[in-house]
């Protein structure tokens, strides 16, 4: 697959600005299948990375064609594009706060303690008890929330700069998923609230510059943690363990052997011998499976740990050119999900074969303009 390079990427976007220009001057269902279906491709082709200039077009489109597809489709399923952007920016932080929690279990003892401050003032201030989920929470208790994580993590991100101490740099880790997390923000009294794409882009320019202050102690930390970080041996794990258990199982065993033959034994003890020899034999397999049990929890235990300490360390390297690659997918994937294109596909509207036409046409010309300024410059 053709990989999209920075000028490709500012070409096909200004063709989708274009093309929501015209629909705000006259919506009509050609020139919206137009859109759809050359977001469509945009979504569908790799990209060398995606600009913050490049993403907040493409939120800025999409709350444009909220409105427009209102018009055109008001009995559609609901559709959410500036919520999908902020939930992956929220999976994000939460992914890089839980890899960090390895290398730094203090910080979800400072999760722990940032979430009871957290419920305390909420029910100070609104004089209810916080519930993650349930009703709708009212203009108060939004802004309540939104304001303690916000003072949350600039206090904690001041005092790290300010000290440079790991304890410092838990505090911000702990805060980034409660303060990336607006799903509180998304239903009110009147209903769903779509954030605005200017308040998408606020919240993912503050996390970006959090991210620059922090990766570098980050990954630090992650580097003298994974070379402290001990490569398991299952046999020697074996080993302790069955170390650990070996008088019970010996002792089962004796049991078991201890137990006459049944041609030893008179003919009316046959049964209790071997109900005795059955709860003895299920006893040690009991035993030996909970040691086999054992044995691979911990190794999965240590090998998982070890895993995420070397995913740590390469995620903190290059972050800033992921989180745009990620980020920037996923604003341009949101643009086609206003409708279903496969049911459309099915009904075999003139207009929409035309546009689907005319949109891979489009990704292609691109493309060839590449490939022909390439020819040139070698020639």
């Amino acid at each position: 697959m053709e990989v999209l390079s920075e000028q490709e990427i500012e070409v096909i976007v200004k063709r989708l600005e274009a093309l929501v220009a015209d629909l705000e001057h006259d919506v009509s269902a050609r020139t919206f299948y137009a859109f759809v279906l050359l977001a469509q491709e945009f979504a569908g082709t790799k990209k060398a990375l995606c600009t913050m200039a490049h993403i907040r077009t493409c939120v800025s489109l999409a709350q444009r064609m909220r409105a427009i597809r209102h018009v055109l489709l008001p009995d559609a399923s609901p559709w959410t594009p500036l919520t999908d952007v902020l939930q992956m920016i929220h999976t994000e932080a939460t992914r890089l706060t839980s890899l960090y929690g390895v290398a730094r279990p203090e910080c979800g003892k400072q999760r722990r303690e940032l979430q009871r401050a957290f419920r305390a003032a909420f029910t100070q201030e609104t004089g209810k008890a916080y519930q993650t989920y349930g009703h709708p929470k009212t203009a108060k208790e939004r802004a309540t929330i939104t304001a303690f994580w916000d003072e949350a993590l600039r206090t904690a991100l001041a005092r790290f700069q300010a000290s440079g101490e790991v304890h410092a740099l838990d505090r911000v880790m702990a805060c980034l998923p409660a303060w990336a997390d607006r799903h509180h923000e998304r239903w009110s009294t009147q209903g769903w609230r779509e954030p605005s794409a200017t308040a998408v882009m606020h919240i993912f320019h503050d996390y970006i510059m959090v991210c620059e202050v922090c990766l570098g102690t980050v990954a630090q930390i992650a580097s003298a943690a994974l070379a402290h970080a001990p490569v398991v041996d299952r046999a020697q794990v074996t080993r302790d363990v069955e170390q650990r258990h070996t008088e019970q199982v010996q002792a089962l065993r004796a049991q078991i052997s201890a137990l006459p033959l049944p041609k030893d034994a008179p003919k009316a003890h046959h049964a209790q011998l071997r109900k005795e020899k059955a709860q003895l034999q299920h006893a040690l397999e009991g035993l030996l499976s909970a040691q086999e049990a054992e044995i691979t929890r911990h190794v999965k235990h240590s090998a998982t740990a070890r895993h995420k300490l070397e995913t740590l360390v390469t995620t903190a390297s290059g972050y800033h050119d992921t989180l745009l690659r990620k980020v920037g997918k996923a604003s341009a994937d949101v643009l086609p999900r206003m409708l279903w294109i496969y049911d459309f596909d099915r009904r075999g509207d003139d207009d929409w074969r035309t546009a689907k036409h005319e949109a891979k046409r489009f990704v292609r010309q691109v493309l060839k303009a590449r490939a022909h300024q390439v020819a040139v410059e070698a020639t």
